[in-house]
């Protein structure tokens, strides 16, 4: 249960009436205008946090020309594998195929793979062969991840992470690549590398050379405005720093309150004496009319 509001004692679950047992106050109506003043500013100092995290999304994909551009440097690394990545020959444990494979044939060829037999070749020379392919999968992964990721590029730690996926997305598709070009001819898996790898390859560096560019531009964070009890939160804040004592503070609320609703009032009478103005001349020039 929870305490009296007047004299802290602690209620029991016999203590259901209004009145507290111990001071005789009135549990739901005692000093309930204060109560739910405090409700409110710790709701607006919530918001204030929470609009913070959603100004630096806003700012992460829209922030600048160049984080714009970087959205879709993200996904361009998909687009060559569409072409040849390899020209290949395959045999037992693999499905039997050569030629040239893009993205839907290596997905149609693992499809029908015996994971179990390929993983078994690993110490019998295909080493290379199981390597290359679990890191060019990671590379996929990881530009899925970066793309997602970018919804926090502003955060404290965006850069460093945007750098180390970038890193590491290139670093496995070029190890990916030189693992499955040192394959030995006559093998279960070898070929040559196509257009599409080098691309892929490619596209990654870009992407990486565009990350680079937002951040040693950098990305303005525009932080809209929040209040508490009509107090300006970077202030309310440093007057809690201050020790300004809290009954300080909520007069001076009060104080910001009534002048807001002041101006507001003089916004609306304002608004409604043009209303009135551009009435009565409507009518003025109907009667001339």
């Amino acid at each position: 249960m929870a305490n009296c509001p007047k004299c802290n004692h602690h209620l029991r679950l016999a203590d259901w009436k209004q009145k507290c047992p111990y001071c005789g106050a009135n549990i739901v109506l005692y000093d309930l205008q204060e109560r739910l003043m405090a409700d409110a500013d710790i709701a607006e100092v919530q918001n204030y946090h929470f609009q913070k995290k959603l100004d630096r999304l806003k700012a992460s994909f829209a922030g600048s020309k160049l984080a714009i551009v970087r959205i879709f440097t993200s996904l361009l690394p998909i687009a060559p594998l569409f072409l040849p990545i390899v020209k290949a020959n395959f045999s037992a444990p693999m499905p039997e195929q050569s030629g040239n494979l893009n993205a839907i044939g290596v997905y149609k060829l693992f499809d029908g793979l015996d994971f179990g037999a390929v993983l078994g070749s690993f110490s019998n020379g295909g080493a290379p062969f199981v390597i290359s392919a679990v890191l060019f999968l990671l590379s996929l992964v990881l530009i899925l991840v970066h793309l997602v990721l970018l919804t926090l590029a502003c955060s404290p730690k965006g850069k460093p992470r945007n750098y180390t996926l970038d890193i590491m997305m290139l670093l496995f598709s070029i190890v990916s690549a030189v693992c499955f070009a040192v394959m030995p001819e006559g093998s279960f898996a070898y070929g040559s590398l196509g257009i599409g790898a080098y691309l892929y390859i490619v596209m990654l560096i870009v992407n990486f050379a565009i990350d680079i560019a937002v951040y040693k531009q950098g990305i303005e964070i525009h932080h809209k405005q929040c209040y508490v009890g009509g107090i300006p939160i970077e202030e309310y804040f440093e007057m809690l720093d201050k020790g300004v004592p809290h009954e300080e503070i909520r007069q001076e609320m009060y104080k910001r309150l009534t002048a807001l609703q002041a101006q507001k009032d003089a916004e609306i009478a304002e608004a409604e004496h043009k209303h009135n103005e551009a009435h009565k001349t409507e009518k003025e020039e109907a009667k001339v009319g």
